[in-house]
C-alpha cells in the first residue's frame, strides 16, 4: 500500500505532491469535507480510507482545528517558568475555550509571554553574532552575485565540504559530507534536496531566524546541495507553527526563480508545510508526511540516501547545516575549518530562552566554553537555576555544576554523557520538581510518537503512567523503570523513543536526593 500511494504521490502533478493537495483541500472551517476527500481521492487514485488515516494524524487537520483564535505554547520552556499557565490564563480572558489550541512549542522560546492569536505576527528574534567571522552574515552583494557563489561543478562542491569537516548542525553530528556522497554516487534519473525545517524541539528556535531572516542563503545552499548530487528539485518541509516563516520564504523563492542561477539550473524550490506533528522531524517520518503517507518512522536500511522522497535518492538535512553551504563556497573550506575546533569545525548557533537574561540566538565558535555563554553572552540567569536542557526532550539535562566541564562541540558532550543536540538551552529554575520534569519528557513522548514500533507506543505511555501514580504517593520500582528505559534505548526504531532514556538517565543520575521518595530500589 504504502509503495503505491508513493508511486501516485510522486507523479508530476500542478498541485503539488499528494500531502500539499490534502492540506490545500481543508476549508476555511479548518475541515476536510467528504465531497473534498471523494474528490481528492478520485483524482489522486487514492482510496478514501488512506487519506482519512493520514489527515487523522495531525492535530492541526482535527474537526475543531478550524475554531481556534488562539495557541498557547505548553512546550519546556514556557512550562517551567510558569509562562505556559499565565498565558493560557490570559487567552481565557478574551476567548471561549474551544478557540485556544495548545502547541507543544511556538519558537517563542525567548519572549516573556507564550501565546499568539490568530492574525498576529512573528516578533523578530534577537540575534547575537558572536563570532569573529559570521558563516550567516549575508555580505555577496547582489542577489544574482549571491546565487552565482554556490554554481560550481559538483566535485568541486564535494571537495570543499569534505575539506571543511562540517558535521551535521540537527543532532548527531553526522559528516555532511558523507551523506552528499552517499546520495551522489546512487544512480538514479531523478533525486531530490529535502530541507528539514521541522523545527519541533521545544528551546529551539534558531531554524526560524534563519528562515525568516536570512531565507535566500538557506535556499542558495539547496542549490549548492542540488548541484553536488544531482538533483533537480527541492523541498522545504516548514512547521505549520512558523507562519511568517512561511510568508518570508515563498517571497525568497520567487526572487530566486528570478534571478540567473534559477535560470541556469532549473533548480526548483518548494514548500511543503506541515500539520502539528513532532514526529516529523525525524528524517523518514517527514519522507512520508511529504508523500501524504502517514508520518510514521521507516525501517532502516534502505536510508534516504539511496531510498527517500517517492523512492529516489534525497538528499535531507536541516536549516543550519544548509545554509552553512555558501559561506564555504565563498570563503572557502580552509577558513571554516580554522574556527572552531579540529573534530567540531565552524560556528553553531544556539537558542538561549527566557531563563537567560539576554535571550535569543547566539552565534558562536565551536568549542567556545558552556559557562563563558552562559554567563557572557547569556548575561546568567533571571532566576536560579539548577540545570539546562540542551538540545530538546531527546537532548540531555546538564545540571549546573557540570557546565564547567562542557564546551559547545560532540566531543565533550558525549565525554560527559550528554549530547548537543540542536543546542536550545533551556534553564530548569531551581523550585520545579525534578519527579515534574520526568513526567513531561515522558508525556511529551507519549503524545507525539507515531505508534509504529511497539517498545515506544507502549513505552512510553507506561513511564507517563508510572510518573504519574509515583506523584500520587506510589513509589517506582528502579529496577522495573531500568528496564523500561532500556527497551525503549534498544527497541524503537528512531529517536523518538530510542533518545528518551539519556536526558531521564541524566537527571536520575545528577538528581538522586530529590528523586529517592518516587523511587523504590
Amino acid at each position: 500500500m504504502s509503495k503505491n500511494i508513493r508511486a501516485l504521490s510522486g507523479r508530476p502533478n500542478r498541485d503539488g505532491t499528494l500531502f500539499q493537495a490534502l492540506t490545500g483541500a481543508i476549508n476555511a472551517s479548518g475541515r476536510l469535507t467528504a465531497e473534498g476527500l471523494r474528490a481528492l481521492s478520485e483524482e489522486r487514485l487514492v482510496s478514501e480510507a488512506a487519506l482519512l488515516g493520514t489527515v487523522s494524524f495531525y492535530d492541526f487537520l482535527q474537526p475543531g482545528h478550524g475554531e481556534t483564535k488562539a495557541c498557547a505554547c505548553k512546550g519546556t520552556s514556557c512550562l517551567v517558568s510558569g509562562k505556559h499557565a499565565a498565558g493560557l490564563r490570559a487567552l481565557s480572558d478574551r476567548y471561549g475555550e474551544n478557540e485556544i489550541a495548545q502547541a507543544n512549542c511556538l519558537g517563542y522560546c525567548y519572549r516573556k509571554d507564550s501565546y499568539r492569536e490568530a492574525g498576529s505576527d512573528n516578533d523578530s528574534i534577537p540575534f547575537f553574532k558572536a563570532a569573529a567571522r559570521s558563516v550567516f552574515t549575508e555580505d555577496a552583494g547582489s542577489l544574482d552575485d549571491f546565487y552565482s557563489i554556490v554554481l560550481r561543478e559538483p566535485a568541486e562542491i564535494m571537495d570543499a565540504v569534505g575539506a571543511s569537516r562540517l558535521r551535521g548542525r540537527g543532532g548527531a553530528g553526522f559528516g555532511f559530507a558523507d551523506k552528499l556522497a552517499f546520495c551522489a554516487q546512487t544512480p538514479a534519473g531523478q533525486k531530490y534536496v529535502v530541507c528539514n525545517a521541522d523545527e519541533g524541539d521545544p528551546g529551539s528556535f534558531s531554524d526560524r531566524f534563519l528562515l525568516e531572516e536570512q531565507p535566500h542563503r538557506v535556499l542558495a545552499g539547496m542549490l549548492a546541495a542540488g548541484v553536488a548530487i544531482g538533483a533537480d528539485t527541492g523541498y522545504v518541509y516548514l512547521r505549520a507553527e512558523y507562519p511568517a516563516a512561511f510568508s518570508v520564504l515563498s517571497d525568497a523563492i520567487g526572487v530566486f526563480e528570478k534571478t540567473g542561477a534559477f535560470g541556469r539550473t532549473g533548480f526548483g524550490i518548494q514548500i511543503v508545510r506541515g500539520a502539528g506533528s513532532y514526529v516529523c522531524g525525524e528524517e523518514t517520518a517527514l519522507l512520508n508526511s511529504i508523500e501524504g503517507l502517514r508520518p510514521e518512522v521507516r525501517i532502516r536500511p534502505p536510508y534516504p540516501a539511496t531510498e527517500g522522497l517517492f523512492g529516489k535518492p534525497t538528499l535531507l538535512s536541516n536549516v543550519e547545516t544548509i545554509a552553512t553551504l555558501p559561506w564555504i563556497l565563498e570563503h572557502g573550506a580552509r577558513a571554516f575549518g580554522s574556527i572552531g575546533t579540529t573534530e567540531s569545525t565552524g560556528t553553531k548557533l544556539l537558542s538561549l530562552d527566557y531563563a537567560f537574561n539576554t535571550p535569543g540566538v547566539h552565534e558562536v565558535p565551536m568549542g567556545t566554553p558552556l559557562k563563558k555563554v552562559i554567563h557572557e553572552l547569556g548575561g546568567g540567569f533571571r532566576v536560579p537555576v539548577k540545570a539546562l536542557q540542551v538540545g530538546g526532550p531527546l537532548g540531555s539535562v546538564v545540571p549546573i555544576d557540570k557546565v564547567d566541564l562542557l564546551s559547545i562541540d560532540f566531543e565533550s558532550f558525549a565525554r560527559e554523557g550528554f549530547l548537543l543536540g540542536h543546542a536550545g538551552l533551556v534553564g530548569i529554575p531551581s523550585d520545579f520538581p525534578m519527579i515534574d520534569f520526568l513526567g513531561h519528557l515522558f508525556s511529551y513522548m507519549a503524545d507525539e510518537s507515531c505508534g509504529k514500533c511497539l517498545p515506544c507506543r507502549l513505552g512510553t505511555e507506561k513511564g507517563r503512567e508510572l510518573l504519574k501514580r509515583s506523584a500520587g504517593g506510589a513509589p517506582i520500582d528502579t529496577a522495573a523503570f531500568d528496564d523500561l528505559l532500556e527497551t525503549l534505548e534498544l527497541g524503537s526504531l528512531c529517536a523518538l523513543g530510542g533518545g528518551l532514556p539519556l536526558p531521564v538517565r541524566n537527571i536520575m543520575k545528577h538528581f538522586p536526593a530529590e528523586l529517592a521518595e518516587h523511587f523504590s530500589s
